[in-house]
């Protein structure tokens, strides 16, 4: 009895054993099924991340480049959080709107095209075509001329290069026992130039820098261009002024970038600049070439910088550089973390993001394989906060202030309650999940705009400005030296900060090329600055 009791006991224990066994071996296999399936679920996610890259990828190839959905893939919203999202705030649905516009556009009329008149500064040569002898012969004198019938055709006269020839006086004693006499001959001063040993005038110097820094020609082609005129200017010499304008102009700019300073907002962009014979670089080793836009708003400038890092603290640096108290503004950027330090320091009041980054990401998402539902949604949402700024581009900075808070306000609550529901519902690698978490990361920069009406809704200023450098950038791929890409810096800032203010570029140049060398004071100075000229006072 007690053997049969033992051994029921020993079973028991057995079983026991074996059955905790098998448990741990369904929970191992378990483990690794569930491993499994997350593995499977994480490359089903990462090929439906791929995907979405390649319908990007293609579109940004082969698609158009403007940011705005494709009208043609615009579905019906059927969601019902977005649909009462949009009836609370009482807007028509995009899908609708968006079709309803396309269907506008199919139906009405094509404007036939109108031909704009020519300048009327242009000079005229009339070139009077009248009947042949036969012809009035024919006619008799039953017909009476009774006026002309005119058109006008744009004509061109090939660029035509003049020599100046400076004859100065000279002057000999007639004797020696004239007062002065032992210095010999008495002859006119040189005049004043730009760049004195320079065989060019003012004219052909501005024209070289707006050719390059205004229409993105290269030196080597604008070498070409001179040489097939019949002119030995090589793209060395050229250099050599570029370098050497550098130099004369720094008087200017220091007077200049006090106005950027005085705005109430102020636009940070930079991008890549590729600079050869770096001390201490690489090459290959990139630099950047940083854009300011600010100043009064009638009084804009532009200013560009050069510096080899694109570290936060170069525009730290820039705008603190000297002992003067910190200018109060607010800042308005991308969404590059660079900036953070910057908008810490004292005098920021404040610090912006760009909605045109934003929107920018929504309109990518519109073309993803998901959810492009919400992405139109969202794209529809952003376009009544820039229309809420169309109409209060004409108001005064309170104004403006005043219809953000009434208008604007209410979106962007209902804009930052639909991402905190909708973060959770899409897959964060996404385009739509990137846009998403994009956007609340910066959301309390994106809602800085409602404090003050002088901000902007987006940095598009500050993009604007750096576009022609990015062109330009296209053609001649890298600077020479770190001294080229001051001056290209220098010389940047003067045509766009001339363009901010409505001056023709080689106008405004070839003014100043002429008058800056006679400019001995700060007064004078400053009267040579594009904020403080028309487009009058360039034809002196």
């Amino acid at each position: 009895m007690d053997s049969a009791a033992a051994s029921l006991r020993d079973n028991g224990d057995r079983l026991k054993a074996e059955v905790i066994k098998l448990r741990d071996a369904v929970k191992e296999k378990e483990r690794t099924l569930a491993e499994k399936e997350q593995a499977l679920s994480d490359k089903d996610q990462r090929i439906e991340q791929l995907l979405d890259y390649i319908v990007l990828l293609r579109k940004r190839q082969f698609g158009a480049s403007a940011d705005r959905p494709n009208k043609d893939q615009i579905p019906l919203f059927d969601e019902a959080e977005l649909e009462q999202l949009m009836a609370e705030l009482g807007l028509s649905d995009a899908g609708e709107e968006s079709a309803s516009g396309a269907q506008a556009k199919t139906k009405a009329p094509r404007r036939k095209p109108v031909r704009r008149p020519l300048p009327a500064h242009f000079p005229r040569v009339e070139k009077i075509i009248d009947l042949s002898s036969d012809q009035k012969a024919a006619m008799g004198d039953e017909w009476t001329f009774i006026g002309y019938d005119t058109s006008e055709q744009l004509a061109v006269i090939p660029r035509q290069h003049y020599v100046i020839a400076y004859k100065r006086a000279k002057y000999a004693p007639k004797h020696d026992d004239v007062p002065g006499a032992g210095q010999g001959v008495s002859i006119a001063s040189r005049p004043d130039q730009i760049l004195p040993k320079a065989l060019a005038h003012s004219s052909v110097i501005a024209d070289v820098v707006v050719r390059k820094f205004v229409d993105g020609l290269p030196l080597y082609r604008q070498e070409q261009i001179y040489a097939r005129e019949g002119i030995d200017l090589s793209r060395q010499t050229m250099s050599g002024w570029v370098i050497q304008l550098h130099e004369r102009l720094s008087p200017l700019m220091t007077a200049m970038q006090r106005f950027l300073h005085q705005g109430r907002t102020l636009h940070i962009d930079e991008t890549r600049l590729q600079v050869l014979n770096e001390p201490g670089r690489e090459n290959s080793q990139l630099s950047y070439m940083w854009v300011y836009v600010g100043g009064p708003p009638d009084k804009p400038v532009v200013w560009f910088q050069y510096a080899d890092s694109r570290h936060g603290d170069v525009p730290e640096h820039f705008l603190c550089a000297n002992d003067d108290p910190p200018p109060e503004m607010y800042l308005v950027t991308d969404g590059y973390e660079g900036y953070n330090a910057l908008s810490q320091s004292p005098g920021i009041l404040g610090h912006a993001a760009c909605w045109a980054h934003v929107r920018r990401r929504f309109v990518e998402a519109t073309h993803g394989r998901k959810n492009t539902a919400a992405a139109h949604q969202m794209v529809a949402l952003i376009r009544k906060l820039y229309q809420i700024e169309r109409n209060a581009k004409e108001s005064s900075p309170a104004a403006r202030k005043a219809l953000r808070q009434e208008q604007a306000k209410p979106i962007l609550d209902k804009i930052k309650q639909w991402l905190d529901q909708k973060v959770t519902q899409v897959l964060p690698k996404s385009p739509l999940g990137t846009a998403i978490a994009y956007t609340l990361k910066l959301w309390p920069k994106l809602t800085t705009y409602l404090e003050d009406g002088h901000i902007a809704i987006d940095n598009n200023r500050a993009e604007n400005a750096i576009r022609p450098f990015v062109i330009g950038r296209k053609a001649w791929l890298f600077s020479g030296s770190p001294r080229g890409a001051q001056a290209s810096a220098a010389l940047y800032t003067l045509v766009e900060t001339a363009k901010a203010n409505d001056l023709e570029p080689w106008a405004y140049l070839n003014y100043l090329f002429e008058r800056l060398p006679a400019a001995k004071s700060e007064q004078a100075l400053l009267a040579l600055l594009p904020q403080n000229l028309k487009t009058e006072d360039l034809s002196r």
